[in-house]
């Protein structure tokens, strides 16, 4: 296959598709550092890079993030096979999951409800809580007749670890004074909880491909 034939078997929407978000990224990073006078290195290097701090600034928590890339991937990959399938409530049912991993993995990503909500908006911690949870009951609700219907223990520790991680990020000032190193706990319940949430989805899209009625 020669450069001319290999050429055009690429299709221009896909390059678009991977090439525009990309453009779009540096643009709006270039202009955030240009507007906000803060040196376009801090927006591209690596943190520890950037600190002169161990490459292992962080470790846990990139771990974390790439765990939520992963069931992210899963669900849309899911999504775009079962919906050639005709498979449209399971399509459906891996679309929105997709998305609500999509969102959480931000959160996490950016500290949103940690740092830039409370901060720029002046959102209370309280009730960026609660409208994760309610949208949270929403999901579960909506597709309660999938999520119920065979396996679901991995989601059940997932969302119980990720609670127990909120609980301990709640109770931060009280658990410095008692316990040593809390941030073990809270970020160890939330990796125990995306080990799980990767497990579910991974585990529920397998079961989907060669039953999509389930």
């Amino acid at each position: 296959m020669t450069f001319f034939s290999l050429n055009r078997c690429i299709s221009y929407k896909l390059l678009l598709c991977l090439y525009l978000p990309a453009g779009v990224l540096l643009l709006t990073v270039l202009l955030a550092s240009v507007h906000m006078d803060i040196p376009l290195a801090m927006f591209t290097r690596d943190p520890a890079d950037i600190t002169h701090t161990s490459p292992f600034l962080g470790v846990v928590s990139n771990i974390c993030i790439l765990l939520w890339c992963a069931s992210a991937a899963i669900c849309f990959f899911s999504f775009f096979v079962l919906r050639k399938t005709g498979a449209n409530s399971a399509a459906i049912f891996f679309l929105f999951s997709g998305l609500l991993t999509s969102m959480l993995m931000l959160d996490d990503l950016f500290l949103l409800h940690e740092r830039i909500f409370p901060e720029y908006l002046h959102w209370r911690q309280r009730y960026i809580y609660l409208s994760y949870v309610s949208i949270v009951l929403v999901y579960l609700t909506a597709f309660r007749h999938i999520i119920f219907k065979n396996n679901f223990l991995l989601l059940a520790l997932a969302l119980g670890f990720f609670f127990l991680s909120v609980a301990v990020d709640c109770m931060a000032t009280k658990m410095e004074t008692l316990v040593l190193d809390y941030h073990l706990f809270e970020d160890g319940f939330k990796l125990f909880g995306l080990a799980s949430w990767l497990g579910y989805f991974g585990e529920k899209s397998l079961y989907m491909m060669f039953r999509p009625d389930g």
